[in-house]
């Protein structure tokens, strides 16, 4: 029963490593959004948030309006979570574990981290009349789209490159320019700050990088016993 017992301490490790660092990156956040609070104005906004709004505001468009809606659609959970499950399905299908772990780990992982940062910090959003999505009553600090937009779309990059065995530059960069976007929209819709959407591009680097880490190391564990059978 050795290999139960590894089995289980290297599992119970790597739980462990990855609470611990959910833990950090949590904290993290959620003392960089009550330091950001110091330098905010009443309605919630800094120098820099409002220059940037204001200017998006005075330049709004027709065509930059649909691509905007268009952008916040695609970062919306409507759309990730079915997007999820279908590869995290097909990756079941073969075998793929630990990448379909990696993939739900990201994913679930950066909606729990904006969702607790948010019901701690409670950040205004910008003021309602300018909105052009209704959000209802939550609360702007991190921006959830941008976090779960770029923590999936990374993740399903990095997925995507190891299960083909491809090279994974060209799945990091497609998901940067689609997060940047979904990113953009927020603040053209107005409803979230600059400093709110670069939060939650922050939080969502930070945790698929963590998670990406601890996926490879799984990966090069179970080829060390391959690798010594080759051996004998």
């Amino acid at each position: 029963m050795a290999w139960l017992a590894a089995w289980t301490t290297t599992r119970t490790r790597l739980i462990s490593v990855i609470v611990g660092w959910f833990g950090a990156v949590l904290v993290c956040a959620i003392v960089g959004g009550e330091l950001l609070g110091l330098t905010e104005r009443p309605d919630g906004s800094t120098g820099f948030d409002s220059s940037i709004t204001s200017w998006m505001v005075a330049h709004r468009t027709s065509g930059w309006t649909g691509l905007a809606r268009v952008l916040s659609t695609l970062g919306s959970q409507p759309v990730l979570i079915p997007l999820v499950a279908a590869v995290a399905l097909a990756l079941l299908a073969r075998r793929r574990l630990v990448l379909t772990g990696s993939l739900i780990v990201v994913w679930g992982g950066a909606i729990l981290l904006y969702t607790l940062t948010k019901h701690v910090v409670h950040r205004p959003r910008p003021p309602s009349d300018i909105w052009l999505t209704d959000v209802g009553k939550s609360t702007a600090f991190p921006s959830g789209h941008a976090t779960q937009s770029l923590a999936t779309f990374l993740a399903l990059g990095l997925v995507g490159a190891a299960w083909m065995s491809k090279p994974a530059w060209p799945g990091r960069a497609l998901a940067l320019v689609l997060a940047g976007g979904v990113g953009w929209s927020r603040v053209y819709l107005g409803v979230h700050w600059t400093t709110d959407v670069m939060a939650g591009w922050l939080i969502a680097a930070l945790w698929t990088a963590i998670i990406s880490l601890a996926g490879s190391a799984v990966l090069s564990e179970r080829r060390r016993p391959e690798s010594r059978v080759d051996q004998r």
